[in-house]
């Protein structure tokens, strides 16, 4: 029997605990469905949310009238028009050296003196046989002088009968003889002074002149190095001497762009020494044969090595082998229509169409799908609040800017970022948020407004 006390102070019933208990029951169903409730309004929410359409935040640009100059970009270094690589043309020890590496020179300045010791006593020798050449020839003389005054006077004996013909015959061999002998001496005196010029050049050749006015742009040898002349093998490199007034880049062109490379193209020249100057240069030559790189390597490249003559500068401010980056623009057209680069993409259509090339035809042949039947180029034009996929044709481009040559008329607003949605995200229809940053035109400027 239940003895509790009532909030009143008097005994409670049995009936009494049996509502409380009634009451609590009832209070804790209502909260359970309250919070069951809950959670289903927060389910529907969340279900209602997610099947919302998220737009893709792009940015756009109008289709415009442009000039577009076609660019090829190559890489390269800079090298003088005419470089001469020196060589002695006689061996021995260098015992002058007095122009260092970058020094300037005027033609016929003394580069380099090899030490002339064994060429000089050569020379010496030489000297000394062609004076014996000389006395030879004077002692020769004497004998067919003295030969031919013994003729004269055998032919008179014998016109008186007091010489025999013996004794003429004997007088004549004896002229001849002398006169010979005089030719002989003669011609010895002309090889002794040849032979003493060939000396004396080579005399000449220890001392290494400039072939021309410029700069050393490299210097190899050092002072009391031994050399080998060029008339042994191919001789020593002992200087390098650069008419630095006129200069060139020296690229390498893709094999896929340089078709597009004519004589006469305007190229823009960026130096790696100068990164605030851009030189203006002329192509004036395309190499006809390639150069590969990296073959049987999967680095292997292509290459055709274009010159390109600068103009613009200092004569010794630019010096060989510079690093430069040449953009020759090989096409211009003005006034075309034109859309960002980043607006231009392709995507690739999974169903394969077959067309027939001649429905009247008997055979019925098929057209064959060609690339782009498959993967077609599109760019994406804004349509209200959504995009829709343009098939378009291309034309030439810079870094910027493509022309457009086919299925734009111009003033359409494309999207031209950003990448992921141009090339992924977007598609017909595709819900979109613009967003021009302050740099939009057309329908994003209106909406800001």
């Amino acid at each position: 029997m239940d003895t509790g006390i009532s909030p009143v102070g008097k005994p409670a019933t049995t009936k009494t605990v049996v509502d409380k208990i009634k009451k609590k029951k009832k209070r804790n169903r209502i909260i359970w469905i309250s919070i069951v409730a809950l959670v289903v309004i927060i389910i529907a929410l969340i279900i209602v949310k997610s099947g919302k359409e998220k737009p893709v935040t792009v940015q756009t640009e109008k289709a415009s009238k442009r000039t577009i100059t076609e660019v090829v970009q190559a890489t390269g270094k800079i090298q003088p028009e005419t470089s001469v690589k020196i060589s002695p043309e006689v061996p021995g020890e260098i015992v002058s050296l007095p122009y260092k590496e970058g020094a300037l020179v005027k033609k016929g300045d003394r580069l380099a003196e090899i030490k002339p010791t064994l060429i000089q006593a050569q020379y010496d020798a030489g000297v000394a046989q062609v004076e014996a050449a000389k006395a030879q020839i004077e002692q020769t003389k004497a004998q067919k002088l003295t030969a031919d005054l013994n003729l004269k006077r055998t032919k008179q004996l014998h016109e008186k009968a007091l010489a025999s013909d013996a004794d003429l015959e004997q007088a004549q061999q004896q002229f001849d003889v002398a006169v010979a002998n005089m030719n002989s001496a003669t011609y010895n005196v002309q090889y002794a002074k040849n032979n003493l010029a060939q000396l004396a050049e080579s005399l000449r050749r220890t001392s290494v002149l400039a072939p021309m006015d410029g700069y050393i742009t490299q210097l190899i040898s050092q002072l009391g190095e031994k050399v080998v002349g060029t008339s042994q093998f191919a001789g020593t490199e002992m200087m390098t001497v650069s008419d630095l007034s006129v200069m060139n880049a020296m690229v390498d062109v893709d094999e896929n762009d340089v078709v597009n490379v004519k004589l006469g193209d305007t190229a823009r020249i960026t130096i790696d020494a100068f990164p605030d100057r851009t030189f203006i240069g002329l192509v004036i030559e395309v190499a006809n044969s390639a150069e590969l790189k990296g073959t049987g390597t999967q680095d292997q490249s292509t290459n055709f090595q274009v010159k390109i003559r600068l103009s613009g500068f200092k004569t010794g401010e630019l010096r060989p082998g510079m690093s430069c980056t040449a953009k020759i623009e090989t096409v211009t057209k003005a006034d075309v229509l034109a859309v960002p680069i980043m607006s231009v993409t392709r995507r690739t259509i999974e169903t394969k169409k077959e067309t027939t090339a001649d429905q009247a035809s008997e055979v019925g042949k098929k057209k064959v799908e060609t690339e782009e039947d498959r993967s077609p180029t599109i760019v994406f034009v804004i349509d209200k609040d959504r995009v829709k996929s343009v098939q378009v044709k291309t034309g030439i481009s810079n870094n910027s800017y493509v022309e457009i040559t086919e299925g734009l008329k111009g003033d359409e607003e494309v999207v031209k970022g950003n990448y992921s949605a141009v090339s992924k995200e977007l598609e017909d229809k595709k819900l979109i948020k613009i967003d021009n940053g302050g740099i939009g035109s057309g329908k994003a400027d209106e909406k800001k407004k």
